[in-house]
């Protein structure tokens, strides 16, 4: 079954009433190596297409939001598994819109990604050999880039607000920020604003952003970059003119918004001046935001999706305990169910099996006898390509906090990912990361 979508109307499509010269386009950030995420990254999945709830793809939420607020012009630079991204969206895009790719065989940093995506073929080039942006160059005004691998509830209408605040201020740069605890300032960019303005509903208030700490623990700011932006075209193509490659061993390097860019607009970053100011402000938003950087980020992301609190659409049919695909061989009298529980098409649930809580048993798997699965999903064969014989939970075997790519499950797992190889199963702990700079 297809996931549906409730589309607005034309009305509520702010964004496509707007003027040629005010158009938006959306620049989503989707060529992270995802190396926390090994293996299932380097072997399965590229991290945007991480599904949520069975089928929906971290990265499609975005595509959707932008269309509910009109934005129709959507690129993507992507580079781990870069085919596997591109035709999935190719097949999966609704309303006939069609997502342009800028493809980045070597990562040129967040400004690279972005920059590339709206100056197309007229980017700078940093990389030798690096492809040319197959994407034409951005005529409008202002740049949406959210990062691939944020999950949120900040939906169109909420872009539409931040949009006014941002044309409203005159800025340059509105980021996007929340609140995160203060132990977690070591892990997020913070702000300091100042001329706080006060506002009703999600976004909480705006102001001017007058300081930018990058992972800084003692940071007087407990206000996370959201990774959310809105940018104006002007600025991507002054910056761009500064940029490096995206390595710390450069001289003078400029690549990277929080490392760079937002330092070089306050006029803190001594070896790249700006030919003008740029404002840079900010609105605050309250709801769910969340970063799956690691592999128990993105199991906690899915209970949440599951406990209603990411709003997304459903994958398959609800029930009272969860959802329920088409196809499914399951006698619900004689199977335990733990909401919440997804259980994808062509699935068999055999007698005396355990679901739940927290269960995501993705497309054409096999849960046999008296096996449990909880805490831990399931990637459906649609999203693998693999074979029925390759996705079964053998009897009496306990799967519990676990992220499955596949393989026939022949024994206890928990708190690890697990995945098919020549001869078996590879089960990892959830917390292996391998050798390596991460991106």
């Amino acid at each position: 079954m297809p996931i549906e979508y409730d589309r607005r109307s034309g009305a509520a499509r702010w964004a496509a009433q707007l003027p040629r010269e005010q158009s938006l386009r959306g620049a989503i950030l989707a060529a992270g190596l995802g190396r926390r995420l090994e293996p299932l990254t380097a072997h399965h999945l590229p991290k945007p297409l991480f599904p949520l709830g069975g089928r929906l793809p971290i990265a499609e939420l975005w595509v959707h939001r932008m269309i509910d607020a009109g934005i129709t012009d959507i690129t993507m630079n992507v580079c781990v598994l870069a085919e596997t991204i591109k035709r999935h969206f190719r097949e999966r895009t609704p309303l006939g819109v069609e997502v342009g790719f800028v493809d980045e065989e070597t990562p040129t940093g967040t400004l690279g990604g972005v920059a590339k995506q709206v100056l197309g073929q007229t980017a700078k080039r940093v990389v030798d050999g690096e492809p040319t942006p197959d994407v034409r160059p951005f005529a409008g005004s202002t740049v949406l880039v959210p990062s691939g691998d944020i999950v949120t509830n900040f939906d169109a209408d909420m872009i539409q607000r931040m949009y006014e605040i941002h044309r409203r201020q005159g800025a340059a740069v509105t980021m996007v920020v929340n609140p995160i605890p203060l132990d977690r300032r070591k892990d997020f960019g913070t702000v300091l604003l100042d001329g706080v303005e006060a506002h009703d509903g999600p976004l909480r208030e705006s102001g001017r952003i007058v300081g930018f700490h990058e992972k800084d623990p003692n940071s007087p700011s407990n206000l996370n970059n959201a990774s959310i932006y809105l940018v104006e075209a002007e600025l991507l193509r002054e910056v761009d003119n500064l940029r490096t490659q995206a390595r710390v061993d450069v001289d003078a390097p400029f690549y990277d918004f929080g490392k760079h860019v937002f330092p070089a607009l306050l006029g803190r970053l001594a070896h790249a001046p700006l030919a003008k100011q740029y404002p840079m402000h900010a609105v605050r938003y309250e709801g769910a935001w969340f970063d799956v950087g690691t592999k128990r980020d993105y199991l906690a992301v899915n209970e949440q999706y599951l406990d209603g609190k990411i709003h997304g659409p459903a994958s398959y049919a609800t029930t009272p305990w969860g959802q329920l695909g088409h196809g499914v061989d399951v006698d619900l009298r004689r199977v335990t169910i733990v909401p919440p529980v997804v259980i994808g098409d062509q699935c068999v649930i055999a007698p005396g099996a355990t679901l739940g809580p927290y269960a995501v048993i993705g497309d054409g798997w096999t849960v046999e006898e008296g096996a449990a699965v909880a805490h831990s999903v399931l990637w459906g064969r649609d999203a693998t390509g693999l074979e029925a014989a390759d996705t079964r939970v053998t009897a009496h075997t306990k799967v519990r906090n676990c992220i499955v790519a596949g393989g026939a499950i022949d024994r206890d797992v928990q708190d690890a990912t697990v995945r098919p190889v020549d001869g078996g199963i590879e089960v990892l702990s959830l917390d292996y990361v391998p050798k390596g700079p991460r991106a």
